[in-house]
């Protein structure tokens, strides 16, 4: 009994170890490279919707009267992280600042002083931006204080939707951003490649995404 029992357990013989092995090896070398371009893709994504909605709450707080003017700021560090923050002014120092004609409204970068709110709120992201330095832009209620300055007033117009736009954030990858002189192209001429995503705004505080085809930006 025990001899047939013996007889009935049977291991892997090494061919079959081998031929298992073989099998997990491809299987992984496969799987792997598309799991970190989803990886990729979802950080980015992830990036691109805590940027709009950082726009779309400072100026909620815009139209709540929290605050009289807020800026989005946007500073690279290097090419492997980017850190955004956004900030606001009250009232009082709105009043001041239009009622004293030897005071100018502007959109400042400045890390003390000016802004009531330094961190309205923060956060930083290992992604890259199209912009290789600070760059911020600025709303009012209204819309008419509306403004840029630093790396971000010097943006481009390009084809956004079948229309010509110069007030966005580009996000990309660390590695795209290293392998084309430190920053995100804006088209597949200056070396922007998938994935990539585009945070668009208006004046009003409107924001649009939208994400990078390899030719063109469609709508995410």
């Amino acid at each position: 009994m025990q001899a047939l029992q013996d007889r009935d357990i049977k291991g892997f013989t090494l061919l079959e170890l081998l031929v298992v092995i073989t099998i997990v090896a491809i299987v992984s070398a496969v799987g792997y490279p598309n799991f970190m371009d989803w990886r990729e893709d979802r950080e980015l994504r992830a990036a691109t919707e805590k940027v709009g909605a950082m726009i779309t709450n400072i100026n909620t707080q815009l139209q709540r009267g929290n605050f009289q003017y807020v800026q989005l700021q946007i500073r690279p560090i290097g090419t492997t992280e980017t850190n955004f923050y956004s900030k606001g002014m009250y009232q009082d120092t709105f009043s001041d600042i239009i009622g004293d004609s030897n005071k100018t409204l502007d959109c400042r970068l400045v890390n003390s002083g000016y802004w009531d709110e330094h961190k309205v709120e923060e956060t930083t992201k290992a992604v890259s931006v199209h912009i290789n330095g600070d760059g911020s832009v600025c709303f009012s209620k209204d819309g008419s204080k509306f403004k840029t300055s630093g790396k971000l007033d010097s943006n481009i117009n390009i084809k956004i939707a079948e229309q010509t736009k110069d007030d966005y954030v580009i996000i990309c990858t660390t590695s795209n951003a290293k392998n084309s002189g430190g920053k995100c192209g804006v088209n597949k001429a200056s070396g922007l490649e998938k994935p990539a995503y585009l945070v668009l705004w208006s004046r009003f505080g409107t924001v649009k995404k939208y994400k990078w085809s390899g030719n063109d930006w469609t709508t995410q």
